[in-house]
């Protein structure tokens, strides 16, 4: 699966500036090097940095440089490779490249180097995740976690999935393998246990998952409401500027209005939903089904009502949409007003006043409270789409094993539904013989990466 080819890419990105770097990788990485790098000492040594000059095949200077080498296993793809660190102009950059093509490499695939080092077993799959989500971060918070699982901190429950997994495995081993002896000691119940356990842990690891997306996809969040209850204006407050027109007239807003702020390193897009309403013509009517639809999408509902007014027709269509929402948080505008709204008990509600700007740091905290339950910051994990669907994958196959047990099947049968779940885990890992899912993981890396 790893091409002998010598690859190459701009690493710094293709922009102006003070300094550029060619990343080259491959087993003849470094005689390519000597064809075009003149330095005072040519017996490259690995872990060095040299300075001299990139020369074409005229002799002619392209550049004053600096290259680092690297020499395999000890380097970042597992290959020979060398970067060289020239001056940032594009045509020098541009230059320095088509250098090196002309000697022998090939234009590196987006992410190439990464699969590389993850084909070398210098990386695994959640490490090369990480890598990505690295480059791709745009808060703190979720920099810090992508770190943290470059430096494997929070593998520790796949790591113990994996054990549990190998355990269930051996033991079945044994009563294959010996079927006569006395196995009193490896019980139904036992085993069911240690499923259950593993069960869960799946079911844990699915909702880390879901966490790590928030960060470094973000959250979507709705605003709901019936006119005129002050949906725009605490858009307006969540995102700290105006960003929604507020008027007195009801159904104002008649289309979605979006924003991205950043809600304690969780990237938020919070959207401004038209008035839900019996509506009164087909421009509104046109809004509230675009309303609808983003409601179907969203991560969290924040549902908006007037306090100053008695719960009416209109907000019970509201309370009919969230009724049987799990993500709902019901803000109580226009708190500062004498209060005559009454939510029906099975709703807790957050008071608030976008007119005063009170309870709106309140309503951020629930926010992020309820978007991030249970949350341990060691554990959080980010995977890509292929990981989500091989861990729902390994839950129904726990499943499956569960009833193998029940019903007493053949060890050999059970020992063919194990292998199965252990191969779904080992997918998150990078145990993966399929090339084209392979090549999907990194085709969204950069090209230098």
């Amino acid at each position: 699966m790893i091409d002998d080819d010598d690859i190459a890419a701009i690493a710094s990105g293709y922009v102006e500036s003070a300094i550029g770097i060619i990343r080259v990788s491959g087993k003849n990485s470094l005689e390519l090097l000597k064809k075009i790098f003149y330095p005072k000492k040519a017996n490259f040594e690995a872990n060095k940095i040299y300075h001299g000059f990139i020369k074409d095949l005229d002799s002619k200077i392209i550049d004053e440089v600096m290259v680092s080498v690297f020499k395999s296993p000890h380097s970042y793809t597992g290959e020979d490779s060398f970067e060289i660190n020239c001056h940032g102009g594009l045509l020098v950059m541009r230059n320095v490249l088509e250098l090196v093509l002309k000697n022998g490499a090939r234009l590196a695939m987006p992410g190439e180097f990464t699969k590389r080092a993850f084909l070398n077993n210098k990386i695994d799959l959640v490490q090369a995740n990480a890598i990505g989500n690295l480059i791709k971060a745009k808060t703190q918070k979720s920099l810090d976690i992508a770190f943290s699982q470059l430096l494997k901190k929070n593998t520790t429950i796949i790591d113990n999935l994996r054990e549990d997994i190998t355990f269930l495995m051996a033991e079945n081993e044994v009563t294959i393998d010996h079927p006569d002896e006395d196995l009193s000691n490896i019980n139904l119940k036992n085993r069911l246990s240690l499923l259950n356990k593993i069960h869960h842990s799946i079911e844990k690891l699915l909702n880390y998952a879901k966490k790590g997306q928030y960060f470094f996809e973000g959250a979507s969040v709705v605003i709901i409401g019936k006119p005129n209850v002050g949906k725009s204006s605490l858009l307006n407050e969540l995102v700290g500027h105006q960003r929604a027109i507020v008027t007195e007239i009801p159904g104002t807003t008649t289309d979605v209005v979006s924003e991205m702020i950043s809600l304690n390193g969780i990237p938020l897009k919070i959207l401004d939903t038209a008035g839900i309403r019996k509506h009164s013509n087909k421009i509104e009517f046109l809004g509230i089904q675009k309303s609808k639809e983003v409601i179907d999408t969203a991560d969290l509902l924040i549902a908006v009502f007037d306090a100053s007014i008695k719960l009416d027709s209109e907000d019970e269509i509201i309370l009919n949409v969230i009724k049987n929402k799990k993500n709902v948080l019901v803000a109580l505008n226009k708190s500062d007003l004498p209060i005559h709204f009454k939510l029906p008990s099975k709703f807790e509600a957050i008071q608030i006043s976008c007119v005063k700007k009170s309870g709106i740091e309140t309503l951020k905290n629930k926010l992020y409270e309820m978007l991030l339950e249970d949350y341990n910051a060691d554990e959080v994990v980010s995977l890509n789409y292929s990981q989500i669907v091989a861990l729902k994958s390994a839950l129904m196959q726990t499943k499956k094993i569960k009833k193998a047990y029940q019903n007493l099947l053949d060890p050999a049968l059970i020992g063919i539904e194990l292998q199965l779940l252990a191969d779904f885990i080992e997918q998150i890992i990078g145990k993966i013989e399929n090339e084209d899912i392979l090549d999907n993981v990194f085709k969204n890396f950069c090209v230098g990466k």
